[in-house]
């Protein structure tokens, strides 16, 4: 073997999305918190997150997650959550799909029933907690970052029409839309419509809108659209679809969308706080959430929400970077975001 870095990664999928974790081969990530490590990683070794992420490793939706040393004094490990599109400041999905990892390949103390552990994340300190039986990660929960309703646009998409969006931050901004009001049926054969449109909506709104995080000015723009519709699994809510960048559909309900939905709904005072939710995604997997209880973000109205979902081991892959390899950076067949996330400053 000539290979002279080798990657060694345990692959999930949760609700159907995979989790790629790298638990070995990543270099010190330098910064004093998780956004400089973050912007560290972008700048300095982005190749690893192409390697990972990007075809023939990977595909379109492939996302992953990044262990590193924690920055916060009370967290127990650090992570950073890349996909295909970039680096996202949290992901609801990967968060449930790196526990389940950790604790089933031992690399954390695991206590059952319950393991607790918190996570340092770009976007702040999640809380979580491993549901385990015989060592068996059975479901996931989390505390979410602060999630809130930013506002509420009209605007006039080519080829569309007049569409209505709710944008609302869970962890990454969403622009939430009924599928209806645009005539679309979300179903797995509709999936290149749903992209399409997706995109065109998500270019409009950025173009006509500026969307910052009021407490960290680095997650800024539009980056996921969200479609809601009515359910299909008798125990759900409400079934959705969200486009993730630069143009894939999310086969999990969405952790970080979850929230941001029930941003939306106690916003509009359509869920109490404890009141169950089940989202449903396009492929009929299914999360819980709730509203714990009520924050405020530099004087704007959030909430602290709580995500459950289960993951499960799909296997253990080790990648080889061949410095000779044409394609060692690995390559998409779909357009890279007219928008990027500013850096962190």
């Amino acid at each position: 073997m000539r290979a002279k870095k080798v990657f060694t990664t345990i692959d999930t999928h949760t609700g159907g999305n995979p989790t790629r974790t790298l638990i070995s081969g990543l270099p010190e990530l330098k910064g004093a918190t998780m956004s400089e490590k973050m912007l560290h990683m972008k700048r300095e070794y982005d190749w690893i997150r192409q390697l990972l992420m990007n075809e023939p490793r990977g595909h379109d939706v492939m996302s992953g997650a990044l262990i590193t040393a924690p920055c916060h004094p009370k967290a127990d490990i650090g992570v950073i959550y890349i996909e295909t599109g970039g680096y996202l400041p949290m992901c609801g999905h990967d968060t449930i799909g790196v526990c389940t990892a950790l604790v089933e390949s031992g690399l954390i103390p695991v206590q059952e029933p319950v393991t607790s552990l918190k996570l340092d994340t770009p976007a702040g300190l999640v809380e979580v907690e491993i549901k385990v039986e015989e060592g068996k990660a059975r479901e996931v929960s989390f505390c979410n970052v602060p999630a809130f309703l930013i506002k509420t646009v009209s605007v006039h998409v080519d080829g569309i029409g007049q569409v209505q969006a709710d944008i609302a931050y869970g962890g990454n901004f969403y622009a939430i839309i009924d599928a209806k009001s645009i005539g679309l049926e979300l179903v797995p054969e509709n999936a290149s419509m749903i992209i399409e449109r997706a995109i065109d909506i998500r270019n409009t709104i950025n173009d006509a809108t500026e969307i910052i995080h009021p407490q960290y000015p680095f997650i800024r723009g539009l980056t996921h659209v969200e479609f809601y519709t009515d359910p299909s699994h008798g125990s759900a809510h409400v079934k959705n679809t969200v486009v993730v960048p630069p143009g894939g559909i999310d086969r999990s309900p969405c952790g970080t969308g979850t929230s941001a939905k029930l941003a939306v709904l106690y916003a509009n005072q359509q869920i109490a706080i404890g009141e169950e939710f089940v989202h449903e995604s396009i492929v009929g997997s299914l999360f819980r959430g709730s509203v714990l209880n009520t924050a405020s973000v530099e004087g704007v109205e959030a909430i602290i929400t709580r995500i459950t979902g289960s993951a499960w081991l799909m296997g253990m892959h080790r990648f080889f970077y061949h410095e000779e390899d044409p394609l060692k950076k690995g390559f998409l067949l779909i357009p890279p975001m007219e928008h990027e996330t500013e850096e962190v400053k």
